[in-house]
C-alpha cells in the first residue's frame, strides 16, 4: 500500500510517501506521525544546509583554454 502526502512550506512544497504492507497494522495517528516524522527529517536537512554562510573564492583562478588533448577515440591499442 502506498500512501502519498505532502506539506507546503515556506521552501516550497514537499510531497513523500510510505509504502507500508497492505495488511499493516498502524493507527491513522501512527501514520500522521510517520509523515511527520519523514517531513521533520527532510525540513532539519534543509535548513541545516541552508544555515552554512555561502563562501566565494574571490581569488579563484579559472582556465579558459586546455592543452595537451589527445583524441584517442581514432587510436588503436599497440601490439606488444
Amino acid at each position: 500500500m502506498k500512501i502519498d502526502f505532502e506539506f507546503q512550506t515556506i521552501h516550497g512544497m514537499y510531497r513523500d510517501a510510505l509504502h507500508l504492507p497492505d495488511d499493516h497494522t498502524f493507527t491513522a495517528d501512527e501514520i500522521q506521525a510517520m509523515k511527520q516524522q519523514r517531513f521533520d527529517n527532510w525540513f532539519a536537512l534543509l535548513t541545516a544546509a541552508s544555515s552554512e554562510p555561502n563562501v566565494i573564492d574571490v581569488d579563484a583562478q579559472f582556465v579558459d583554454e586546455v592543452t595537451d588533448v589527445v583524441d584517442v577515440s581514432d587510436q588503436t591499442a599497440p601490439e606488444a
